[in-house]
C-alpha cells in the first residue's frame, strides 16, 4: 500500500477533536500519514464547527485559501467535514466549488470508501445523512504507541434531543444515543494501555447517558466503572445539561478520588425568563439549587459555565439577572459569546433585536465581572500545595513544565536543574502554588511526589 499524506485542520469543540482521531486511526489503515505541509497533502481535510456564524465564516475562509491547491497538485482531494458539512449538505459544494467532498460525523466510517468513489468516479459527494439510532455504531478507538501523551477523550453519547433555541446540535449531530458501558470501558482501557493517565468522557449532553440499562442512575454508574480502572490518574466529563444533572452526580464528586474535581455546567442565562425563551428548561433557582448542593458535597470544586448574551428579547433587567447569577454562582472562569442566529434554530424566526453595539457591551460587562470573580477564585490557591498532573513542556518556554490540577487549572511550573521533561509528563506532582496570572497558575515542585 502506497504512502499518502493526509492534512487536517479541525475547528470547534472536544466532539470535534475526538472526531480528528477517529479520520486519523481511519485513514492511517488505507495508508494516509499526517503532514504538516498541506501543499504536499494527497487529502486535505477541514474538520467544521457550526455553533456560531463566526465559526462558519472561519471555515469558509479557510476553505478559500485550498483553491491554489488544485491548480499546483490536480490530484489532491479536498473535503470539508463536521457539523457544518451537516448543515450545509450539497450546497456547500456550490459555495466551495473545489471542494470535492462533503461529509458529517456519521460518515467518518465510510471515509475509505468515500474518497475512493470521488478518485475512482471523478465526482464530488455530499454525505451528511445521519445513520438511524437503532442502527448507530460507535467508531471504537485505536490508539497506537505514540498516539497518547497524557491525556485521551472518550466520547460516551452523541446527539442531543433537546432543541434549544439557539443551538444546532441536534441539527448537525443527530439524535441523542449512548454508548454501551462495557464498550466505553474497553476503550478507556485500551487508551491506558498506550499511556494515558487522564480520560475526558465527552457527549452533547453526557448527562443523559444510558447505556448502562437506562435511568438516571446510568451515569454515575459509568463514573464509578471508570474511576474502578487501574492505571488511570484522573477522569473528568463535558458536558452536562442543568436539566438532567442530578444529586448523585454531585456525590460522585464527593465519593469518587478519581473524578477531578471541576464541572462544566452551562447556565446560558441569568434571567429564567429568558431561559424560558431559550427552551432550556430549568429555572434560575433550580439551577443555583444544584449548584449549591454540589458545593455541598465537593466544597474547593472548580464550575465554569457558558454565558449568550443579547439573546432575542433580552431586557436590561434580564441581563442585571446574569450579572447577578456571576457574582451568586462564583465560577472560576465562563465562556461568553455574544447571541448569534443560526439557520434551522427556533429562535432564527424571532426578530435579533439588541442592536450589536448593545450586545458587545452586555459582552464587555460580563467578562469583566467575570474577571474580578476568577482573580479571587485563582487567589483562594495562593500557598497551597497542589496535585497536578504533568502534561509536558510549558508553552511558555523558560524551562518550565506544565500540568493541571485536580480542579482542571493550568499550573506552569519549573523544571528542576539537571531534569529532562520526559521523566515528568504523565506523572502526578506537588506543586506550590507561588503566583497568579490572568487565568493560570504559577508553581514550584514542592516535597516528592
Amino acid at each position: 500500500m502506497s504512502e499518502r499524506l493526509l492534512y487536517l485542520q479541525n475547528f470547534g469543540c472536544q466532539m470535534n477533536d475526538y472526531d480528528v482521531h477517529r479520520m486519523v486511526e481511519v485513514l492511517r489503515k488505507e495508508g494516509y500519514r499526517l503532514t504538516d505541509a498541506r501543499e504536499q497533502a494527497d487529502l486535505v481535510v477541514i474538520n467544521t464547527c457550526a455553533i456560531r456564524e463566526n465559526c462558519e465564516n472561519k471555515v469558509l475562509s479557510s476553505a478559500g485559501t485550498l483553491r491554489g491547491l488544485k491548480q499546483g497538485k490536480r490530484d489532491v482531494v479536498i473535503a470539508i467535514g463536521g457539523c457544518v458539512a451537516t448543515q450545509r449538505g450539497e450546497s456547500l459544494l456550490r459555495a466551495i466549488p473545489h471542494a470535492d467532498l462533503i461529509f458529517g460525523p456519521d460518515a467518518i466510517v465510510r471515509l475509505p470508501q468515500l474518497l475512493d468513489a470521488v478518485r475512482t468516479e471523478r465526482r464530488r459527494y455530499a454525505a451528511v445523512d445521519f445513520i438511524d439510532v437503532e442502527d448507530y455504531e460507535f467508531l471504537d478507538a485505536d490508539p497506537q504507541p505514540g498516539d497518547v501523551k497524557v491525556s485521551a477523550l472518550v466520547t460516551i453519547q452523541k446527539g442531543c434531543d433537546n432543541f434549544c433555541a439557539y443551538c444546532v446540535v441536534p441539527r448537525t449531530r443527530g439524535r441523542e444515543v449512548s454508548r454501551p458501558l462495557p464498550e466505553v470501558v474497553r476503550e478507556v482501557e485500551r487508551f491506558v494501555s498506550v499511556g494515558a493517565r487522564e480520560v475526558t468522557l465527552i457527549g452533547q449532553n453526557v448527562n443523559v447517558y444510558h447505556g448502562a440499562g437506562g435511568g438516571p442512575e446510568d451515569f454515575p454508574r459509568l463514573l464509578e466503572a471508570v474511576c474502578a480502572l487501574p492505571g488511570l490518574a484522573r477522569v473528568r466529563f463535558t458536558t452536562s445539561h442543568p436539566k438532567y444533572y442530578t444529586d448523585r452526580t454531585s456525590e460522585c464528586f464527593r465519593d469518587l478520588h478519581k473524578l477531578g474535581k471541576w464541572l462544566h455546567l452551562p447556565v446560558q442565562s441569568g434571567s429564567t425568563r429568558t431561559l424560558q425563551r431559550m427552551l432550556r428548561e430549568y429555572s434560575r433557582e433550580e439551577y443555583l439549587a444544584k449548584l449549591g448542593y454540589l458545593r455541598e458535597c465537593c466544597p474547593d470544586i472548580s464550575v465554569t459555565t457558558d454565558i449568550i448574551v443579547g439573546f432575542p428579547g433580552e431586557t436590561e433587567a434580564d441581563f442585571a439577572d446574569t450579572l447577578s447569577l456571576l457574582s451568586e454562582a462564583q465560577y472560576d472562569s465562563i465562556y461568553s459569546f455574544k447571541y448569534s442566529p443560526r439557520p434551522g434554530t427556533p429562535a432564527f424566526a424571532k426578530a435579533d433585536d439588541v442592536s450589536v453595539e448593545e450586545k458587545s457591551d452586555r459582552l464587555a460587562q460580563v467578562q469583566a465581572l467575570q474577571r474580578e470573580i476568577t482573580a479571587r477564585r485563582l487567589a483562594r490557591l495562593l500557598g497551597r500545595t497542589e496535585t497536578v498532573l504533568c502534561e509536558g513542556e510549558s508553552k511558555q518556554g523558560g524551562g518550565q513544565l506544565c500540568g493541571r490540577t485536580s480542579g482542571n487549572h493550568v499550573v506552569n511550573f519549573l523544571l528542576p536543574d539537571g531534569q529532562v521533561a520526559a521523566d515528568f509528563v504523565g506523572r502526578e506532582l506537588n506543586v506550590r502554588i507561588l503566583e497568579t496570572r490572568a487565568h493560570t497558575l504559577l508553581g514550584t515542585l514542592a516535597a516528592a511526589d
